[in-house]
């Protein structure tokens, strides 16, 4: 770690320099600062090993950006999350939006899954069923969730058609399914959820964990929270890095969705539960597969979900 203004990136190296003369009050003088080497839509350094300030340097990411920043003032006082002290969307001084936040401690989950006891485990879907109720106890404004899943649906479902990807019967299966869509989307509770809940974003440390990236937020009907968790978990070796791959097993994760039952029952009763995650994972595998129409698997797993439904 270098003390004061790292070299190297003359661009980035005057920015940084810029945001940290602007928040000198809460950085003091000389601070130390680091690079750190993660994510590909912004730039991040970590300073005094107590902040991290996280730079939009992708300007097609802004408006995730901003959902984020949206996301951490509507989510006050949450000891889940780290904690925002100051942001800029403005880009006048600085033509770059960013964030400061408290550095977190700990790892991802995914690290230490394999290594702890099912009490910890089930200690852990607790703390992470109290987050979902804090975020969902915000609510949005009604739109149309059955056109926008659609949408989607059909956007790839056309293209999968056009290159004769499946075969007649199949695409009769695939029409039957989506047949479904309109009476089992229907909802008019729309709530803020985190949209990408999975281990690499969730940090565990001391028997406590916190979330990260919010990015992705949006309001969504509740069980939307579980698409990509309920994903995660049935094929964890899928999703994790390869470092962590190798640690993956089926009988680690098969009790989260009883835990998230016994400590947030209210989202697993939602009428039909299953069937509208089996829409999301058309549409996600969908999205996948007509990108890769080489990978059988893929094929398979839209087949699967869609034979849910019918």
């Amino acid at each position: 770690m270098e003390k004061g203004i790292i070299k190297g990136g003359m661009v980035m190296n005057k920015m940084i320099e810029l945001i940290i003369k602007k928040n000198s009050s809460l950085f003091g003088p000389n601070p130390n600062i680091e690079k750190i080497n993660v994510g590909f839509t912004n730039t991040i350094y970590k300073v005094n090993d107590t902040f991290i300030i996280k730079i939009c340097t992708n300007i097609e990411n802004e408006n995730h950006f901003k959902k984020e920043i949206e996301f951490y003032k509507t989510i006050n006082n949450n000891n889940l999350i780290p904690k925002l002290l100051f942001f800029s969307t403005d880009k006048k001084e600085i033509p770059y939006m960013y964030e400061i936040l408290e550095k977190i401690e700990g790892v991802t989950l995914y690290n230490v899954w394999h290594k702890l006891e099912e009490s910890e485990r089930e200690n852990i879907i607790k703390q992470l069923c109290e987050a979902m109720k804090q975020f969902h106890s915000n609510k949005g404004k009604p739109y149309d969730w059955v056109r926008k899943t659609s949408d989607l649906f059909n956007q790839y479902f056309e293209q999968a058609k056009k290159r004769q990807l499946f075969t007649a019967k199949e695409i009769d299966l695939l029409n039957n399914a989506y047949q479904k869509f309109p009476e089992l989307l229907k909802t008019d509770e729309f709530v803020l959820v985190h949209n990408d809940l999975h281990f690499d974003n969730i940090f565990y440390n001391n028997g406590k964990i916190k979330l990260i990236d919010f990015e992705r937020s949006l309001y969504a009907p509740k069980e939307f929270e579980l698409d990509i968790l309920y994903r995660k978990i049935r094929k964890p070796w899928k999703f994790a890095s390869e470092e962590n791959e190798q640690y993956t097993k089926a009988s680690d994760y098969e009790n989260i969705i009883t835990y998230i039952e016994k400590y947030y029952p209210e989202i697993i009763q939602i009428p039909n539960l299953y069937k509208r995650l089996a829409i999301y994972d058309m549409v996600y595998y969908f999205k996948h597969f007509v990108k890769n129409p080489h990978i059988e698997e893929l094929k398979t797993d839209i087949l699967t979900a869609a034979k849910k439904l019918v």
